[in-house]
């Protein structure tokens, strides 16, 4: 009935992101607004645009005051952009989960600063967690 769950990676490879979405639109003028440079652009062409997003991506060690930091100095600007655009914001955080048991799992936080960031932005917040398996476990559970 239900799927097994499976193991993503054989790494920890934590992170989260800030991004811009809608079906299209012009990522060069979120750039030269926010005077912030994308780790990443993402847009499905295929048949037509589909998604677009930019994306700010940042370690999750370095967390997510870094990303506040960042950000918070330009809620005006991204609130601009978001109305003439048409625009919606995530933060998105992406973390894989280490099943070695002596392993300590991965710590965040949503302080007031970072809820009001959310509430002024009116900014969506989404979790993705995924098992990994960097010490083998489960291939020597599976011998």
């Amino acid at each position: 009935m239900y799927k097994k769950l499976i193991y993503s990676v054989t790494e920890c490879n934590n992170y989260l992101y800030f991004s811009f979405d809608a079906e299209y639109f012009d990522t060069i003028e979120i750039t030269e607004k926010l005077n912030i440079e994308p780790t990443s652009v993402m847009i499905k062409k295929e048949p037509v645009p589909k998604s677009t997003a930019w994306i700010y991506k940042i370690d999750l060690e370095t967390f997510l005051k870094k990303l506040i930091d960042i950000f918070e100095p330009k809620i005006e600007i991204i609130k601009n952009l978001k109305d003439k655009l048409n625009l919606s914001t995530t933060i998105q955080f992406v973390i894989d989960i280490d099943i070695n048991p002596d392993s300590s799992t991965p710590y965040f936080g949503l302080n007031k600063r970072t809820i009001d960031f959310l509430a002024k932005t009116e900014t969506t917040v989404d979790f993705d967690l995924y098992k990994a398996d960097p010490i083998g476990i489960l291939e020597k559970q599976n011998e």
